[in-house]
């Protein structure tokens, strides 16, 4: 275990790896690491990043917050949208999205509106206000912020934002032609998803983590080398721009989430 990072800064530093300089983006309703990541890859190696999509356009705000319904983390805005514009953007497509969920499945299918049967759920979930961006983005990102053999289940009782729904076939057959999930990223590991089944499969371990504990953990097989990779952790560049320039209060700093 490191006490370097916490698991919100782990995350959002490799996410922020991922986003390329001029792409368009949003970062969700419950976005805080999301949005992190966003600000980071800005503040690194993307200054031309543009957040649309969410009633607002490139917010940058002086700090971070869980939601970013909440006023307060627009900080400054170029531009606000109506409605309009916002389904504008989602039946078009972004460049990237994020989604996470009540349960994540072996093909990164995503259920946010219930646990159990649907006539007698066990638990109501929030739903989704508008599935678009999961199917019209180019890709989108799983940000799972636990993982265990509950959230992480071999079929989800409920399809709110449809993965790779049951492979490759099924995805042509239901007309979806982006990528879809690229990455799924949790506490405990990086998943990716294999190109001929679509399921995923571990890419790396995150340091402190073993590939029997991801196994116990996952309700699921997945593929994985015998030695998988270790997580590349955060630079000492990548936490301080974090903690200086995204971050400066904390909201994601060691002791307000979980460390590794």
């Amino acid at each position: 275990m490191s006490e370097r990072y916490s698991t919100g800064e782990l995350l959002a530093v490799l996410l922020a790896r991922d986003l390329r300089d001029g792409e368009t983006g949003a970062a969700g309703a419950a976005a805080l690491i999301p949005m992190a990541a966003i600000m980071l890859a800005r503040a690194m190696h993307a200054p031309n990043i543009q957040i649309a999509g969410e009633m607002f356009v490139n917010p940058r705000p002086r700090q971070l917050w869980d939601s970013m319904l909440d006023d307060r983390a627009l900080g400054t805005c170029e531009a606000s949208e109506t409605f309009t514009e916002l389904f504008g953007h989602s039946h078009r497509g972004l460049d990237f999205f994020f989604h996470s969920g009540l349960q994540i499945d072996a093909h990164g299918n995503i259920n946010l509106h219930a646990i159990g049967p649907w006539d007698r759920p066990t638990l109501r979930g929030p739903g989704a206000a508008n599935i678009s961006y999961g199917v019209r983005s180019r890709r989108f990102y799983i940000t799972a912020t636990s993982h265990t053999r509950r959230n992480f289940v071999e079929r989800v009782d409920f399809v709110t934002v449809p993965g790779n729904l049951d492979g490759p076939d099924s995805r042509a057959r239901a007309g979806l032609v982006r990528e879809g999930p690229r990455y799924c990223l949790t506490p405990r590991c990086v998943f990716d998803f294999d190109p001929e089944t679509l399921r995923m499969r571990l890419r790396s371990l995150h340091p402190g983590h073993t590939l029997e504990e991801v196994v116990a953990e996952t309700g699921f097989r997945f593929a994985a080398d015998p030695e998988p990779a270790t997580t590349v952790p955060p630079s000492d560049d990548e936490l301080r721009v974090l903690r200086t320039v995204v971050d400066p209060r904390g909201a994601l700093a060691p002791g307000r989430t979980a460390r590794h």
